[in-house]
């Protein structure tokens, strides 16, 4: 929908700008450096225009360009972060397992401590 917004505005400022250059289409003498040329007001009005859209295009693309380019680099950030969290999250695993096999095997040999305590009191 944006893309659909600047379009319409795009063909708005265009339409203005022509009507505007036809409305103003007396000849104009231009001078640049050692140049000198005698060109109607209109056509200088247009080309003015779309240098105009040109060169703020290219600006644009060097824009996303440089979006395109810092994307990419997050995209590989997130994928390093996802890894990382991952082997995180298999430790904690092993890190759980560790405590329960400990807890498990700190029960049994309670256990025969107090079988031995209980034999010991027998006899």
């Amino acid at each position: 929908m944006k893309g659909q917004y600047y379009t319409i505005l795009a063909l708005i400022f265009a339409i203005i700008v022509a009507v505007f250059a036809i409305s103003n289409a007396g000849p104009v003498d231009i001078s640049f450096l050692y140049w000198h040329y005698s060109i109607s007001q209109a056509l200088v009005i247009l080309l003015s225009a779309a240098i105009g859209a040109i060169i703020v295009w290219i600006i644009g693309l060097f824009g996303q360009i440089r979006y395109s380019v810092t994307i990419r680099g997050l995209n590989i950030r997130i994928k390093e972060l996802e890894k990382e969290k991952e082997e995180l999250n298999q430790k904690i695993i092993e890190l759980q397992n560790y405590k329960l096999a400990g807890e498990e095997t700190k029960g049994q040999s309670d256990g025969k401590q107090v079988e031995k305590e209980k034999g010991t009191q027998t006899l």
